[in-house]
């Protein structure tokens, strides 16, 4: 036979678990996403890259004048669901 608190405690339990599917669920849909933009960035760099490799010489130089800092968008911290 099962108590009140039995019942309860499967209920919340049953809750907390829906939750953390649906969580999880956005989670996945969230990373795909960044993983489509940083595919996104790297096949616009490389783009670039072959666009500046058929400038002439010295606009080349000039154009590489650049802060790296500012095309380097990896990220340097894991995300703890990797």
């Amino acid at each position: 036979m099962t108590t009140m608190n039995e019942i309860n405690v499967q209920d919340d339990l049953n809750a907390v678990n829906d939750q953390l599917t649906k969580l999880v669920e956005e989670l996945n849909k969230v990373n795909a996403a960044r993983d489509q933009l940083v595919q996104q960035v790297q096949n616009l760099n490389g783009v670039a890259m072959y666009l500046r490799g058929k400038l002439p010489e010295e606009t080349a130089a000039a154009d590489t004048g650049t802060d790296e800092s500012e095309d380097d968008l990896e990220r340097t911290t894991e995300h703890p669901f990797n």
